[in-house]
């Protein structure tokens, strides 16, 4: 069975690190992207099942790479789960959701809260 394929779009090398580790081990198959740009690129090239995206990215917000890739009719289907350590009140996840994110996760979390979210997402197991 193929595993299912999941972009983890960081810049921050130790974080985009440790969040493939935990998707991994978990069972999925994980590529990366440490900015917008190159999330959008990789998202019509690879067509990934879940794209877990932080908001705070270099060039590009993340809710504008989730914009675009919910606009985007090749990608549209494509779910994302945004991230921020630093954008965590209310209000930024409402900006979150409103920018098209199908879910908003305020860091630090478990790495099990993690998995259980993206397994809800994708429902599976």
């Amino acid at each position: 069975m193929q595993k299912i394929l999941i972009l983890n779009v960081d810049d921050n090398l130790s974080a985009r690190y440790a969040k493939t580790r935990v998707l991994q081990n978990a069972g999925f198959r994980v590529e990366e992207a440490d900015d917008g740009s190159a999330a959008l690129t990789l998202v019509e090239q690879l067509m990934p099942s879940l794209v877990l995206l932080d908001v705070k990215l270099p060039d590009i917000s993340g809710h504008e790479v989730c914009r675009r890739i919910k606009a985007n009719p090749l990608t549209g289907h494509v779910l994302v789960l945004q991230i921020s350590a630093a954008l965590i009140s209310d209000d930024d996840s409402a900006r979150g959701m409103e920018s098209g994110a199908d879910f908003y996760l305020a860091a630090p979390f478990e790495p099990r809260d993690l998995v259980s979210k993206v397994r809800a997402l994708l429902h599976t197991h």
